[in-house]
């Protein structure tokens, strides 16, 4: 199937036809049609990272609203400014013919701008949901006319603790009007199933799931590198860009603090040729957006980040994900970090750094993927190979030990950096050999495993 087979506005097919898209993803060509009928089907849709979510409810929507009618006739909600910014991008240029007025919304920005905006005949409002809500009490904005609310990365609006806000959006301020409701999440948590019953009534709900048996790219190779202590893993890291050379790759840490730290000793480090910048929470909207334009242009090799990257940036010639700290908050966040590699089924490596006492974590993440992650080791030959999974091992922890939950170990070196030993802080000791590889001991060479 061809969008041009598609019984859509032929306006919505030329600005396809100018974003060099002409055939349907998966999830695209089986959301698409529920919703070109103009009936009242309501749709809860779980597909992987990366498939195409934006323009399976944007297409549909852009294909129903008048652009006669100046009032908000469509609204979605996600979890980040970054996401935000995002379906704005893809929706504008959907609209780039059928002219339909699209206003984004997000804090951080003047809400007296956004307020005009949205007075001047908006039609669909991308929104996160607390300034929204702040629109609305302030009656900024109504909801009388709306056709449709889509919630777009859903699980991760649980995650950020935005369900009483979603509650409220669809159960109070949309009270009466009852839209259509289009639910997308890469996941699908029990509280998601929840609210699309509560919402639907009893009328006709339709469940898609494209990613049910695999809900990790394909075509991103993961492995991880065990260490054997915090203190090696800042050395350890710079041997494996020197071997990997990724062309564009993002960082994940976990806190903003180290992320600036390790961004200045990369850009201080000889032999690494590459350009870094990094993203968190701390820096403004201004600032997130220009370090994201430059990441987009490739201007900039390695992007190092936060969890605030992991979910809804679609940049597709990222190549390389390293996982310089395993997320403390469980498999589902590791699933989107890789999941911003390998995009629209291009090829992608995700790497992990793994002390010994963060083993349990890569079981726990194994065990949800039901797959395992291949490790990587140094050798004694100085080469890094692929280790073969034991019998073991094959079960993804599912062994008699307890697992660790991620945060449950009474350990204080779990939390990566709780050791009373200075050398836990990441290169930090007072010892040369865990500050930059500096040992007199040769630090060994990597060589690329075969794949």
């Amino acid at each position: 199937m061809k969008f041009q087979d598609l019984d859509i506005n032929s306006n919505i097919k030329r600005a396809l036809d100018d974003m060099g898209i002409d055939t349907p993803t998966k999830i695209q060509s089986r959301a698409i049609p529920k919703l070109l009928d103009g009936g009242r089907t309501h749709v809860l849709a779980q597909a992987k990272t990366g498939t195409g979510k934006t323009l399976a409810f944007s297409i549909p929507i852009t294909n129903q609203i008048s652009p006669k009618q100046k009032t908000v006739q469509a609204v979605v909600l996600v979890p980040t400014r970054e996401l935000c910014k995002q379906v704005y991008s893809v929706v504008t240029k959907l609209n780039k013919y059928r002219k339909l007025k699209t206003v984004e919304v997000y804090g951080g920005v003047s809400i007296d701008r956004q307020r005009k905006e949205i007075r001047n005949g908006a039609q669909i409002v991308i929104a996160t949901p607390g300034r929204l809500m702040d629109l609305y009490r302030r009656k900024a904005i109504s909801f009388r006319d709306v056709r449709f609310v889509v919630l777009d990365e859903a699980d991760r609006m649980l995650d950020m603790g935005f369900l009483p806000d979603i509650k409220y959006i669809l159960f109070d301020a949309m009270k009466g009007v009852s839209p259509r409701l289009l639910l997308f999440s890469a996941t699908m948590l029990k509280q998601i199933t929840k609210i699309a019953r509560q919402f639907s009534n009893g009328e006709r709900l339709v469940e898609l799931n494209v990613s049910k048996d695999d809900i990790t790219v394909a075509s991103c190779k993961q492995y991880y590198y065990k260490i054997r202590e915090a203190g090696q893993k800042y050395a350890s890291f710079v041997t494996l860009l020197k071997m990997e050379q990724p062309k564009s790759s993002i960082i994940f840490v976990n806190t903003r603090r180290w992320g600036d730290k390790l961004k200045k000793r990369l850009i201080q480090e000889k032999g690494l040729n590459m350009r870094f910048s990094s993203l968190h929470g701390d820096k403004t909207q201004n600032q997130r957006e220009r370090v994201l334009s430059e990441f987009r242009k490739e201007n900039i090799d390695c992007l190092i980040a936060t969890n605030v990257a992991a979910r809804g940036l679609d940049i597709p010639h990222v190549t390389h994900i390293f996982n310089f700290d395993i997320p403390r908050e469980g498999p589902e966040i590791y699933v989107h970090r890789i999941g911003r590699t390998s995009r629209m089924e291009n090829e992608g490596k995700a790497i992990s750094l793994v002390t010994d006492d963060q083993m349990k974590m890569i079981r726990e993440i194994e065990k949800f993927m039901q797959k395992p992650i291949q490790r990587l080791y140094f050798s004694e030959n100085q080469q890094i190979t692929i280790q073969a999974k034991s019998k073991k091992s094959s079960n993804y922890g599912e062994s008699k030990k307890k697992s660790s939950n991620y945060s449950g170990s009474k350990r204080k070196s779990s939390n990566y950096s709780g050791s009373r030993k200075k050398s836990s802080n990441y290169g930090g000791s007072k010892k040369k050999s865990s500050n930059y590889g500096g040992s007199k001991k040769k630090s060994p060479i990597a060589v690329p495993a075969s794949d």
